[in-house]
C-alpha cells in the first residue's frame, strides 16, 4: 500500500512542502511571516491532499488504514507545528530579558505534552483488539483540533491521526525551542 498512487502523490506533496519552508525560512523578513507563510502553505497542501481523497476509491481497506495512519498526521502534525510556533511567538515577553526562562517554561509544558500524546497513541495502540478496523470506524469523528490547549485535550474521543498529528508537531516544537534556547543563552553570555 505504500506505493500506491495516493501514498506517491502525498509523499510528493510532502517533500515539496518540506523544502519550500526550508527555503522560504531565510527568505522572509521576519518569524511572524515565515510563520503565517508556513501555516498557508502547509494548509493549501494538506488541503489539495483532501481534494485528491475526496472522490478517491481505496483498493482496500489496508490502503485506507495506512493513508490515515501515516499521511494525514504528517499533514496536519506540520500545519498545527505552525499553530504552535505562532502562539509562542505571540505569547513571548517583550522585555528579551525575560525570553530565556519563557523559553525554558515553553521546553518543559513541551516535554510533559509529547510524554502524554506518547502515553495516548500507545494506550489507542494496546487498547484496540482490531485496532484497524476501530481506527477507520473512528478516525473522522472529531475535527482536527489545530492549536487546541493540551490540558482540555480530550484523548479518549480523539482520533489516533489526530493524537499522533498533535505529537508529530510537538516533537518539531520541541526541536525549534532548543534552537530558541541554544541561539539566546550564548548571546546573552557573550554580552
Amino acid at each position: 500500500m505504500k506505493n500506491s498512487l495516493l501514498m506517491q502523490q502525498c509523499r510528493l506533496i510532502y517533500k515539496r512542502i518540506q523544502q519550500d519552508i526550508q527555503s522560504h525560512g531565510s527568505q522572509l523578513p521576519d518569524e511572524i511571516k515565515y510563520i503565517e507563510w508556513g501555516f498557508g502553505a502547509t494548509l493549501q497542501a494538506w488541503l489539495s491532499i483532501e481534494k485528491i481523497t475526496e472522490g478517491y476509491p481505496f483498493r482496500d481497506q489496508q490502503e485506507e488504514v495506512c493513508f490515515y495512519k501515516s499521511q494525514k498526521p504528517r499533514f496536519t502534525g506540520l500545519i498545527d507545528y505552525f499553530n504552535l510556533l505562532y502562539k509562542s511567538i505571540l505569547f513571548q515577553p517583550e522585555d528579551c530579558t525575560k525570553w530565556e526562562d519563557y523559553w525554558k517554561r515553553e521546553l518543559h509544558t513541551c516535554m510533559d505534552a509529547i510524554a502524554r500524546f506518547t502515553i495516548a497513541c500507545l494506550n489507542y495502540q494496546q487498547q484496540q483488539p482490531d485496532t484497524d478496523l476501530y481506527f477507520l470506524q473512528h478516525n473522522n469523528q472529531q475535527t482536527l483540533l489545530f492549536g487546541s490547549n493540551v490540558s482540555t485535550f480530550d484523548f479518549q474521543r480523539t482520533s489516533y491521526s489526530c493524537l499522533l498529528g498533535r505529537l508529530i508537531a510537538l516533537k518539531k516544537y520541541k526541536k525549534y525551542i532548543q534552537e530558541k534556547i541554544c541561539i539566546r543563552i550564548p548571546l546573552r553570555q557573550i554580552a
